[in-house]
């Protein structure tokens, strides 16, 4: 299992599938924290990256320029899927199909793994493109900021629900969402220096940690830690406890 950063002030996102600069996690079993980081590799990506997800042995990376890129596991090499795009936001591959989040024209698109549009559906949110998107357990999940809300649609874009969630800032705000298990995601806010982790079944936000200040990346290692990072430092880590938010010990 591997973490990959992407070290870049203008957004820094922690992810659990791909990063600028990869780095290995050790732990001995699910019970067990990670505890060291290694590097294995950096790979120089263009400015700006704003999302990215892996797939497949695919790395798929949006970056400010407008464009959806992929590139080999080994980031080496890349393609170009959406070409000059503006306010491309957020990416997440699923069932082998790209969910792509365009904040600021307030749509969703689904393409196919070539880069083909399938189907598309309108997603309001003021705010800038610093909101996220995740897919789980066939439900697209994605930041209504002006309603410091959730919103849940189908995978073919009908709505489900809108779950409050008080810790979300109402502006557009560094946010990032990561999955955790079948049913919930964890979301962090810098503007409110929350990290906050949501059932999406049941809409109950299940627990809200303060312990790190103006978070800016978050990822759920092993269903059992979530791991936090912040515009302060490059490389530190802050581990919670998924079930219960606790800030573990260093």
């Amino acid at each position: 299992m591997y973490i990959i950063f992407i070290i870049d002030r203008s957004e820094l996102e922690l992810s659990v599938e791909i990063r600028q600069t990869e780095m290995s996690l050790s732990a001995t079993n699910n019970n067990t924290p990670p505890s060291s980081m290694s590097l294995i590799k950096s790979v120089i990506v263009p400015a700006r990256p704003i999302s990215v997800h892996s797939y497949d042995n695919k790395i798929y990376l949006v970056c400010a320029s407008g464009d959806l890129l992929r590139y080999d596991l080994g980031l080496t090499g890349k393609g170009v899927l959406v070409k000059w795009a503006s306010c491309l936001t957020s990416v997440q591959a699923y069932n082998n199909e790209l969910y792509v989040w365009f904040a600021e024209e307030y749509l969703i698109n689904v393409y196919d793994m070539t880069g083909t549009l399938k189907r598309s559906w309108e997603h309001f949110c003021l705010g800038d493109n610093f909101n996220k998107l995740r897919v789980v357990s066939n439900k697209v999940v994605v930041s209504s900021a002006h309603n410091q809300a959730l919103t849940v649609y189908d995978l073919q874009g009908q709505l489900m629900k809108q779950i409050k969630c008080p810790g979300i800032s109402n502006t557009g705000s560094y946010k990032a969402m990561a999955v955790c298990g079948d049913d919930s995601v964890i979301v962090s806010d810098y503007k409110t220096s929350s990290v906050f982790r949501v059932n999406i079944d049941s809409g109950e936000v299940m627990w809200t940690s303060k312990c790190v200040h103006q978070p800016e990346g978050v990822v759920c290692y092993k269903n059992r830690y979530v791991l936090v990072t912040n515009c302060n430092t490059n490389t530190r880590i802050w581990i919670l406890d998924a079930e219960t938010g606790r800030l573990l010990p260093q």
